[in-house]
Parts: structure tokens; sequence; C-alpha cells
């Protein structure tokens, strides 16, 4: 794989989905480094990117975890409004959000880096901490962006099993710590599984580690858990720790197109990372005034918040009727195994107007669905009926 790959280029080269819409990973025994040779990753955005003639109109897009709420309208009076200055670059107007961002996470402005979605983030660890091989250390499964973009670079991937409830295995991840492991990286909430670590645990372990190796947490859902229940782990990066976290506006701000993101970590980490990525210059004028307000307007977010929880627990409580067990989700998607080989479950659905994810663990099929509004569950819900017979 060639390092300069993006997740657009991904997006417009794949052939994962392209032919049999299937999506699966084959998983390396956990004594074993996970290598391109023994793994399958995962391309999230693969069916996206199926040239729209061979693909069937969608009556639901619910396989890119995206906001069918959509954006605030605070954030698109911003943009009517930012559009005004769309000849200027942005400049200081990236200090008015890091400053919102500092003083909700207990950091400082020096603390965060703004990015184009935090696929830019994800991509500039990838390249720094693979760039002279050495192993990632991480789980299965789990969103792989970084892990293939590293696997592509020369970097080994240690993937551990998760646990029975398809959570991080932290004590495991800690005992696996060698010399050779020149990141961890974990996702929390974890995609595809939906799962959430304790935050307590999650804080305990980057305290406790991030003095021997750097912690990498990707918290692209974090915002679909409540807020009290978060774990707050600006204050570790605040009190000096080695953990980077990435964030993105593209999930509960819906602003998966407009992109926007940010990491938090040391300032010397931000330093290290900076050259892999454009950073605050690849932020449009017109996205970033959007930032600001969707993150002041706590109404809007508590409302698509609500609004995802009820069409979850639709769902969940809908497919258990059925005699499927859904893995408990903190997040706008939900995984579930499935009676049926992946390929053709996801033609099936597709061919009906639905688009979803499958995974494969274990010889186990699995199908991850994006939450969508509660009249898309329930169309989703009447095609999987049909589909499953």
């Amino acid at each position: 794989m060639s390092s300069s790959l993006t997740r657009r280029d991904w997006l417009r080269a794949s052939g994962l989905l392209t032919a049999g819409l299937s999506a699966g990973m084959r998983i390396a025994k956990a004594d074993a480094p996970m290598s391109v040779g023994q793994s399958v990753f995962v391309d999230e955005f693969a069916a996206l990117g199926t040239p729209p003639e061979t693909m069937p109109a969608m009556r639901a897009r619910l396989l890119a975890n995206e906001n069918p709420l959509g954006i605030a309208q605070s954030a698109k009076d911003a943009i009517v409004k930012a559009m005004e200055r769309g000849n200027r670059y942005a400049w200081s107007e990236f200090g008015q959000l890091k400053d919102l961002l500092a003083a909700d996470e207990l950091v400082t402005a020096s603390n965060i880096m703004m990015s184009p979605g935090s696929s830019d983030i994800l991509m500039a660890a990838a390249d720094h901490y693979a760039k002279e091989g050495g192993t990632i250390l991480t789980s299965v499964l789990t969103y792989d962006d970084l892990l293939r973009r590293a696997a592509g670079q020369g970097a080994k991937i240690k993937a551990l099993p998760m646990t029975k409830d398809y959570k991080y295995d932290l004590p495991a991840i800690k005992a696996a710590i060698t010399p050779d492991v020149k990141l961890i990286y974990i996702v929390n909430p974890n995609n595809p599984t939906g799962t959430i670590i304790p935050a307590a645990e999650l804080e305990a372990l980057c305290r406790e580690v991030s003095s021997k190796v750097p912690v990498f947490i990707d918290e692209a859902y974090i915002d679909f858990y409540e807020p009290a229940d978060r774990p707050k782990l600006g204050k570790v990066v605040a009190d000096g720790n080695n953990v980077i976290l990435a964030r993105t506006f593209s999930k509960i701000h819906g602003f998966a197109g407009l992109r926007l993101g940010y990491a938090i970590a040391q300032p010397d980490t931000l330093k290290l990372l900076k050259p892999y990525t454009n950073g605050d210059s690849a932020v449009s004028i017109t996205t970033l005034m959007a930032g600001i307000a969707s993150y002041k307007d706590k109404e809007w977010q508590n409302h698509c918040r609500a609004e995802n929880a009820k069409a979850r627990e639709y769902t969940a409580k809908a497919l258990a009727g059925m005699g499927y067990e859904v893995i408990p989700s903190s997040t706008n998607f939900m995984l579930f195994p499935i009676r049926m080989k992946t390929a053709s479950f996801q033609q099936k659905m597709m061919a009906d107007g639905i688009g979803i994810q499958t995974r494969e663990l274990d010889g186990q099929p699995y199908c991850r669905v994006s939450v969508g509004t509660m009249d898309e569950m329930k169309m989703f819900i009447d095609s999987f009926k049909k589909v499953v017979g």
C-alpha cells in the first residue's frame, strides 16, 4: 500500500465493496502481529466510492455513521455569514474555537491542533509512529484507518482480542507492551462495536503507561455518550501525560461533508505530527465559523443525542424481538451477529435500498448499521425481515 493514500484515495480506489459489497477482517492470533498479509482491512467508505451508475438507489444510507438530522441551523447561518469572508484565509478565528475547546477540556490552546476531520490526525500519527517500523498495539475489531496506514508504512500491527463484552482488554494491552511498541491505539467508543471503556479504567491506563509509550485515543463518537459520564482525558493531557486525543465534528455535529476535527496532545507531540498534516490551514473559514456556532449550540447537540438514542433503542428492541442480540452501543451505530454470509446479506439489503456494513470475526458474520431517523430505522427493520426470512 502506498504511504500517500488517504481515506479519500481509498474511497476512489478500493475494490473491497465495488463488486461484492463485502467487508470483513480476518483476525490474527493474539500472540502474533497482524500484518497486511494476515488481514483484510475494512474500508469504511468503500460502498460510497462505488460508481453511482452501478449502485442501487439507497432509501436509507445507514453505512457511514453520519448524522441524519444534518447540521444545526446556527451552523448554517454561520456558513452564510462567513461566505462574505471566503476570499480570506482563516487566521485569528482558530483561536476562538481553540479557546472554547480548551476551556471544556481543561487544557490550553497550545494543546490543540485543528484539522479537516479527525482522519488527518489518524494519518499523521500513523506516518510518524510507523516511519521506523516497530509495532502498533491495539485490539480487534476496531476502526482501522490508522492501522492500515501504519501497516502500509511497514509497522507491525499487534491486535489483541477484545473481552467477552466486546471491549478493549486494557490489562492485556498493558501486559503486551514491549520495547518495540511505538504506539497504543484505542478507539473509544469503539467502532464497530459501539462499546465504551469505563472512564476510570481508561484514565488509569493512560496515566500508567504513557510515560513508556504514547497512547492514541480516537474519540470520534464520544459526543453520543452522556456528557457527565464521558472520560475526562483532557485533564490527563493537562497533567503532562503523553496521550493524543482525536476528535471530529463529523458525527453529532453533522460535519461529515464540511470536515472539521482536532487533536489534543502535548505541544511537543503536536509539533511531531504537524509536518504530516496541513493542520489549521486545511480548514476553510466557512467550516471553521460553522464549527464555532455548532460547538456553542448545546441544544442542538442534546436534540441529536436524544433522537439518536430513541432510534437506536427502537432498532435494538425490534432486533431482539426477532432473536438477534445487539451489542449494547453508546454511539450512532450498532453491531450484531447475523445468520447469513456477509456478502449475500449486504447485497440483498442494498438491493432493497438499505445501505449497511458488515464485518466477520472468527467466522461469525456481523451487521453494522448506522442509526438513522426513526423512519429510516423502520425501513431497515422491514428490509431486514424480508432479507433474513
